[in-house]
């Protein structure tokens, strides 16, 4: 009675029971296991889904050791960026025999000029860079020109919570920093450091670039 396949009939008085077919109860079997499986699968994507998405949250570190794949990687953290870009940018991305400056100046006004994204650089300064310098300063991207003559160590872009580090290959007249890591789901903690070193860097060996103010013809 309790499962239901002895039905009572409504009398009032004395009521009648009649057994139910056995194809409708095994049509009533079938059709419960039938949901139970059912919601099993649903469960099972469910919970797979959700391990995807923490394997894809999780940090990852990973070596790059050519200069197109280098190059490659600091076009998607630029672009992929939300809150902010620190970014020592090492003498052989901008050099002309190593294919010039414009591609990377170019990546970095595009994503400051569509977003309100907190943008610091750092670079050797030279003559053919100061009208881009000036387009960037226009649309409020900090600019940092490294002081000095010594060669730079390292190159560090920092891109939220990712960065990618380049260490100098070997010292020679075009230097390139073909060897790196990238930290892919960064967290804060292991962010941070790399944010002093930036910080740190940009006030020891660097000063900034700011736009002059136009004077009018008649102010002395």
């Amino acid at each position: 009675m309790k499962k239901g396949f002895i039905q009572k009939e409504p009398v009032k008085r004395g009521a009648n029971y009649q057994v139910i077919p056995i194809k409708k109860i095994f049509k009533t079997i079938r059709e419960g296991y039938k949901k139970k499986i059912d919601d099993t699968i649903t469960l099972e994507k469910a919970i797979t889904e959700l391990e995807i998405d923490t394997e894809e949250s999780e940090p990852r570190v990973w070596a790059i050791n050519s200069r197109e794949k280098i190059r490659t990687k600091i076009k998607e953290l630029i672009s992929s960026s939300e809150n902010r870009i620190y970014f020592i940018i090492t003498p052989d991305l901008l050099m002309g025999e190593l294919g010039g400056y414009e591609w990377i100046l170019k990546e970095l006004w595009n994503k400051k000029f569509s977003s309100d994204i907190e943008i610091i650089i750092a670079f050797k300064y030279f003559e053919d860079l100061k009208e881009e310098i000036k387009k960037l300063l226009k649309i409020s991207v900090k600019i940092h020109s490294i002081e000095g003559d010594n060669v730079i160590p390292f190159g560090l872009l920092i891109a939220d919570y990712g960065f990618l580090l380049t260490t100098l290959d070997q010292v020679k007249e075009a230097p390139e920093y073909t060897s790196g890591i990238w930290l892919e789901n960064g967290k804060l903690s292991q962010i941070i450091g790399y944010e002093h070193l930036f910080k740190h860097f940009i006030s020891s060996e660097t000063k900034e670039i700011k736009l002059t103010p136009v004077k009018a013809p008649y102010q002395t």
